[in-house]
């Protein structure tokens, strides 16, 4: 999972927007497999007519989505698409540190201290067991400082879940272009099976 920086004017253009919303959901999850998906076979799930669904896509949502193959159909093109970034997490950090979430496969848009965060729906254990992962592979720190914990707490947050740590490392590589890559055991996120995105054998 990559927790990756948004440009205040993409946040805006999604934040208070349902069918933008509804087109990213929609697009993370059909194709969060590794699959893509055309733009007529998005268009028909959200439920919108192809070119409108191009017109959000093209100037709306460009950040969001890549051409990943073409197809020539009876001299057409017809595009697959797929998200730029499968796993990640969008943040965008607003006036006196507030911090603002899109996380598609989530369906969570919004001021984290309102909507909060994917794994505020696992248990303390599930996310106990991420957060020692995390800091076992050097990803987040085993504490969190003092200027972290206020940022944490400006935005109702305690730092008790990985995405929390991640939130906080991937503001520090604001600065140095760095992005947070938080590697969670995956193969048993509670979140992800919730959602039946992952299936534990």
């Amino acid at each position: 999972m990559e927790i990756i920086y948004l440009d205040p004017m993409t946040y805006a253009a999604v934040a208070d927007h349902g069918v933008r919303q509804s087109i990213l959901t929609t697009l993370f999850k059909k194709t969060y497999s590794g699959n893509s998906i055309t733009k007529q076979e998005l268009a028909d799930a959200v439920g919108l007519k192809y070119q409108q669904l191009v017109y959000q896509l093209s100037n709306h949502l460009r950040d969001f989505w890549t051409v990943v193959d073409e197809e020539k159909i009876r001299g057409a093109v017809q595009e697959y698409i797929a998200p730029a970034d499968p796993n990640a997490v969008y943040i965008c950090l607003g006036k006196d540190r507030k911090i603002y979430m899109v996380d598609p496969i989530a369906e969570i848009f919004g001021p984290l201290s309102e909507v909060g965060l994917r794994c505020d729906l696992c248990s303390v254990d599930e996310a106990d067991a991420c957060i020692k992962s995390l800091v076992s592979k050097g990803i987040v720190p085993a504490e969190i400082g003092p200027y972290e914990r206020e940022t944490l707490s400006v935005n109702k947050r305690s730092g008790m879940r990985p995405l929390d740590r991640g939130i906080i490392e991937s503001l520090k590589g604001i600065a140095t272009g760095s992005p947070c890559v938080l590697t969670i055991p995956c193969e048993r996120c509670g979140f992800m099976q919730r959602k039946n995105l992952i299936t534990i054998q």
